[in-house]
């Protein structure tokens, strides 16, 4: 199957096979809550180190190089990275396993065993299917009483997936292999669209009449 990178989809070959990947809001709920997901995607982009940098740029800075310590150390990765692979996991319908890795127990506790893909190109992936999954690529026409950049601690998806159904006559099946940019994008259908800057031909031709009407009745 060809992918559609423009709504969030995603093919990945291996020398043994191909993994195809969709961000659809059915994935998007497998991942958890929807704060859970929202949080996700938040940390997937790094809303947690972000967060501790702000805590101590203007403390000492013993406390800054210990913080830049913290943040290069194995707890801030394994989170990130265990993210991401529960994100590829939830987006494709096959075992990635071979592809993204596992984690085992070592004597030392969980060891991540890595697979095909090398770990900064998972999280790469996850970030842009969680981008066409949950935010979506498709601009819409804002209201100018309301906020384009509004904020939401909750991502529902099973409620876009009703309103899917409902609004555009999707079965549940379709309406929960939309990713949100494919949603976004049935909305955007339905909007009026804008009028355009310039006059068509026909517009151009009845004014015209009408200016030599008008003329000539002045006349």
């Amino acid at each position: 199957m060809k992918p559609i990178t423009n709504i969030g989809e995603c093919l990945i070959s291996t020398a043994e096979r191909d993994y195809f990947f969709k961000p659809s809001l059915k994935a998007m709920a497998v991942l958890g809550s929807p704060v859970e997901i929202v949080q996700i995607y938040a940390e997937l982009h790094g809303s947690e180190v972000r967060a501790l940098l702000d805590k101590v740029g203007a403390k000492s800075t013993a406390l800054q190089e210990y913080a830049l310590d913290v943040i290069h150390s194995p707890v801030f990765g394994r989170k990130i990275l265990q993210h991401a692979m529960n994100v590829l996991c939830a987006c494709c319908e096959d075992d990635v396993s071979r592809l993204i890795g596992e984690w085992k127990s070592g004597t030392h506790g969980l060891v991540y065993v890595r697979g095909t893909l090398p770990y900064p190109d998972i999280i790469t992936i996850a970030r842009f299917l969680m981008m066409h999954g949950v935010i979506g690529c498709c601009p819409l026409d804002v209201p100018a009483n309301k906020s384009a950049g509004s904020y939401s601690s909750e991502f529902q998806a099973v409620e876009y997936i009703s309103i899917a159904r409902t609004a555009f006559g999707l079965s549940r099946q379709d309406a929960e292999n939309l990713t949100m940019t494919e949603f976004q994008q049935l909305i955007k259908s339905q909007q009026p669209q804008k009028k355009s800057r310039h006059f068509t031909d026909d517009e151009y031709d009845r004014i015209m009449a009408e200016y030599e009407q008008s003329r000539l009745s002045e006349g």
